[in-house]
């Protein structure tokens, strides 16, 4: 969806081009678009196939015509046509729009620009073509000067092929000062803007610029899109730093960018799994040894951004860090990253202290194939972790591997696992199990008691509600459905029913966008609204609309939906009431009789409903 809001909130957003993607959307059948792509059975009302977004043996992938959505019930993607070639094709909205219309033969209109759009459109471009003929530039200098013989020499003892130099076109950049700033003015570059693309900077007697990369190996870093945005340089001896990459640029934002994500994509859609490594010389080795769905997070630290475009993909991901003390510490901190975002997450064990580079060339490229497939569980790494680096034969030290230990058996869901585990460390420490399980039990009510008070202040009602029963979740997504399908009870719902009464995250933002929508008299097609819902949402959306539905009675339906939901909440108050009240109590503060007197009041609120 990313690509989609850029849409909305560009250059592109006026009449004309509104109309466009209207009449997209209006000529396209979604079940031929996709059949194109994936084979389509029908069975019911929708039609199935094996979603091309994760590796299944079930199909689980349903798509509905006359709602224009599919949604796959394995991996929960979601979304229109548009989504549906943007995801597939790595494609931004806008060219999925084009690639959309080309197919439907409907002509792209023209846009007038702005003098700003098209000076930062000019900008832009400038910056993309600097970046190839840099690209260029050093990759000639590797492959056909004498400038390039040492570097040549030094990638040969790495064991990088001639192969994988074009493949990632790996270059060098000359030890003179301005050999590319040369080259490129030459093109008709100003030196302002080579200060811009990241490739210059300005001399300090503010006479001139001179290269950022001199005497280095250089590799190209790619967006999603294969653009060339930036550089990392790399040092041939010891001299520091050893690496140097490109600055923040208008097209270069390393907490967005995963190294080689381009050339890895399609291998990490098909099996739904991702490998990350650190740095540029392990991926290039990772996929010198076969390994194509693997990428590199251009250092240690491992972003909430990178983890939601591979999180698009892939179900899982494994971490192949480098095993010295600093790669296990990017590690754990890569994992507390990733494991919020519900992936399944898994740890390969490198021996040695080496990086992926380093083991495969000592070792052979079955051998760290070997290393991936025999993947720690996330659990199995973090205690072998809390063992592995404290020296627990005193008692400080027992004590130490179990305060490391215990935060991950008490957030891990598998009982079998904990307990075997448990039994390993009492085993090991020579503790008794009774007190491991002693302290995972005090760190839980601890970590509850900090998600519900904070110093006796009110207790956070959200803490109670993040995941609504399965029955309510299924009642508001039947209720949306049913206002997308008949308009007309949407103004009973909204007298009936407050957005604040929804649980459901998603289902609230669509009800209220729902809601929105009809009061200001907008066009109420799901497809159009999902244009201004985030990816998560959206998902929810396409769920909803390709969901098998039973319409008889609406009216019936309706009331229905809102009687569980509104009993639901009311249930959440007097728990959330009752919890405050005893808390209150315990404190002796007086005030845990109105918290009484309040769930009296919802009891029978509930007590009415029911009757009714």
């Amino acid at each position: 969806m990313d690509g989609l809001l850029v849409f909305k909130g560009g250059n592109m957003k006026d009449a004309a081009y509104d109309e466009f993607i209207d009449k997209l959307r209006v000529a396209s059948d979604i079940v031929s678009i996709i059949s194109e792509y994936v084979p389509l059975k029908k069975s019911g009302r929708n039609y199935w196939g094996s979603c091309p977004f994760h590796h299944e043996k079930t199909a689980s992938f349903s798509v509905t015509q006359d709602k224009g959505f599919f949604y796959c019930f394995g991996c929960q993607t979601g979304g229109n046509v548009f989504n549906f070639l943007m995801r597939l094709e790595n494609i931004s909205f806008f060219e999925a729009a084009k690639l959309l219309a080309s197919k439907l033969n409907i002509p792209v209109p023209e846009k007038e620009k702005s003098d700003h759009d098209k000076q930062v459109e000019r900008e832009l471009a400038n910056l993309y073509r600097a970046n190839v003929l840099a690209r260029d530039f050093f990759h000639s200098c590797l492959t056909k000067t004498n400038y390039g013989k040492i570097a040549r020499e030094y990638l040969s003892s790495r064991g990088i092929s001639e192969q994988a130099q074009v493949e990632f076109q790996l270059g060098f950049a000359p030890p003179a000062w301005d050999k590319l700033a040369i080259a490129l003015a030459e093109r008709g570059f100003a030196a302002d803007m080579l200060v811009k693309a990241g490739l210059s900077l300005p001399r300090s007697s503010g006479n001139g610029i001179y290269d950022r990369f001199r005497d280095r190996i250089m590799i190209p870093i790619s967006d999603h899109q294969g653009r060339v945005v930036g550089f990392g340089g790399r040092v041939m001896d010891g001299s520091q730093p050893k690496y140097l990459n490109s600055p923040e640029t208008a097209i270069f934002n390393k907490r967005q960018i995963l190294f080689g994500f381009d050339k890895a994509y399609q291998s990490i859609r098909q099996s739904g799994k991702a490998i990350v490594v650190e740095g540029y010389m392990d991926l290039i080795a990772v996929h010198m040894s076969g390994i194509k769905n693997a990428v590199a997070s251009l250092g240690t630290a491992f972003t909430p951004e990178q983890a939601k475009r591979l999180a698009r993909y892939a179900g899982e991901i494994d971490f192949a860090y480098d095993s010295d003390a600093a790669g296990q510490n990017a590690t754990l901190r890569a994992l507390t990253t990733v494991r919020s975002m519900g992936l399944n997450v898994r740890v390969v064990a490198i021996p040695d202290g080496k990086d992926p580079d380093d083991y495969i060339r000592k070792h052979g490229t079955e051998a760290f194939q070997a290393l991936v497939s025999n993947a720690l569980a996330l659990l199995d790494f973090q205690v072998r972790q809390a063992i592995e680096t404290t020296d627990y034969s005193s008692l400080d030290g027992k004590v130490s591997v179990i305060s490391k230990a215990v935060p991950a058996l008490a957030e891990a869901d598998n009982a079998v696992e904990v307990n075997a585990y448990i039994a390993k460390l009492s085993e090991l420490l020579a503790i008794d199990e009774g007190a491991i399980r002693t302290e995972i039990r005090k760190y839980k009510a601890i970590v509850k008691k900090d998600k519900n008070v904070n110093r006796g202040k009110a207790i956070s009602i959200t803490g109670l509600t993040q995941q609504p029963a399965t029955a309510v979740t299924v009642a508001e997504r039947q209720l949306i459905r049913l206002m997308f399908e008949d308009n007309s009870v949407i103004p009973y719902v909204q007298t009936e029913l407050s957005v604040a009464e929804i649980q459901g995250e998603h289902c609230k933002t669509i009800i209220n966008l729902l809601f929105d929508a009809y009061n200001r008299e907008k066009s109420l097609s799901a497809e159009l609204l999902a244009v201004e819902l985030t990816e998560a949402a959206a998902n929810e959306l396409s769920n909803i609309m390709v969901m098998d539905i039973q319409l008889s009675d609406i009216a019936r339906m309706v009331d229905d939906f809102v009687k569980k939901i509104r009993l639901a909440g009311l249930n959440n108050k007097i728990k959330y009431h009752s919890t405050q009240a005893d808390e209150l109590e315990r404190m002796g503060d007086s005030r845990y009789l109105q918290e009484l007197t309040e769930s009296q009041r919802i009891k029978d609120e509930i007590r009415k409903l029911h009757q009714s």
